[in-house]
């Protein structure tokens, strides 16, 4: 997740040690019980552990716990930017994996202070409670999950497209890993939902995933990564233009942002729609749908805005 927000992934080589950094954000501090309960789920997985970190000094200090600050090639401009979510911390040391993969969580953005991890990802623009088909617990746990995936050896880096092949990867693991038959087709709309909004409007190209899940959920061929990335990129920018033609402030607010998405979707089912690319088309109704799924009632007010 990115400070261009999705900001996902940060992968920095380190000294003897590879480090890799997945943003996957949290909402309030774990209780050392609830920590616990947690991890040992994800032991199922390996030895990984799960901390939560109050602020960079914690941080740090837990890392150099972990792993000795002085393994890690200049700690300072690694650590410049902590994550806004959740993280993997894992890696090579001698040509061999680490035994323990730890991924940290901001401790302001668990679950106990109840905010949403989605929302928080969303930085909010669709409010701080959102509709969920399933549950924010569901939600909270799918995120971690996803980071357990990247414990493995073998999403230990790589170029832009085994990035982006391995988010899709963790996506559909975490997915695999908590769907029953009970929940399977709430938590796939909420979590399409999740990947939609993040890749069109925050993330960076190899965290743009959205459709490689929608499909797979769906059970549809792939797209080629290269053209779902390009894709996105495409409607961040018509989204970006619309928006700033209609703000009436140098930044667009969270409504003028919805009118602008909403306008372009509605344009894809008319003739003069300026965009006959599939994926992009897929994109934009999409995107409107996982708003309107999320914030109904704001998504509704800035359509009725609009026809008044």
């Amino acid at each position: 997740m990115h400070s261009d927000a999705m900001n996902g992934l940060v992968r920095n080589s380190l000294q003897g040690i590879c480090l890799i950094g997945m943003l996957v954000l949290a909402s309030a501090t774990i209780s050392h019980a609830q920590t616990e309960q947690l991890e040992a789920e994800l032991h199922q997985f390996g030895d990984i552990e799960l901390i939560t970190f109050e602020g960079r000094e914690d941080f740090l200090s837990k890392i150099d716990t972990a792993l000795g600050l002085g393994n890690i090639k200049d700690p300072d401009q690694t650590f410049a930017r902590l994550p806004r979510s959740p993280f993997t911390v894992t890696g090579r040391q001698n040509g061999q994996a680490l035994t323990t993969c730890r991924i940290f969580v901001p401790a302001g953005l668990t679950p106990e202070n109840n905010t949403e991890i989605f929302a928080e990802l969303m930085r909010n623009w669709f409010g701080t409670n959102l509709d969920y088909a399933s549950n924010t617990d569901l939600t909270y746990r799918w995120l971690i999950f996803h980071e357990a995936r990247h414990c493995q050896p073998d999403h230990f880096g790589g170029d832009v497209l085994k990035d982006h092949r391995d988010e899709h990867e963790a996506d559909l693991f975490a997915f695999n890993k908590l769907a029953s038959a009970k929940n399977r087709d709430q938590l796939a709309i909420d979590i399409t939902a999740f990947r939609m909004i993040t890749s069109a409007l925050i993330a960076r190209p190899s965290h743009m995933t959205g459709l490689s899940l929608k499909r797979a959920l769906e059970e549809r061929k792939p797209l080629d990564a290269s053209v779902e990335m390009a894709a996105f990129q495409t409607v961040r920018a018509m989204i970006n233009r619309r928006a700033k033609s209609i703000a009436t402030a140098i930044n667009p607010t969270n409504r003028e942002l919805i009118r602008a998405i909403t306008e372009l979707r509605k344009e894809t089912g008319q003739e003069t729609s300026r965009s006959s690319d599939p994926p992009t088309v897929e994109i934009l109704i999409a995107l409107d749908d996982a708003i309107a799924h999320f914030a109904p009632a704001l998504h509704q007010s800035v359509a009725n805005v609009r026809a008044n």
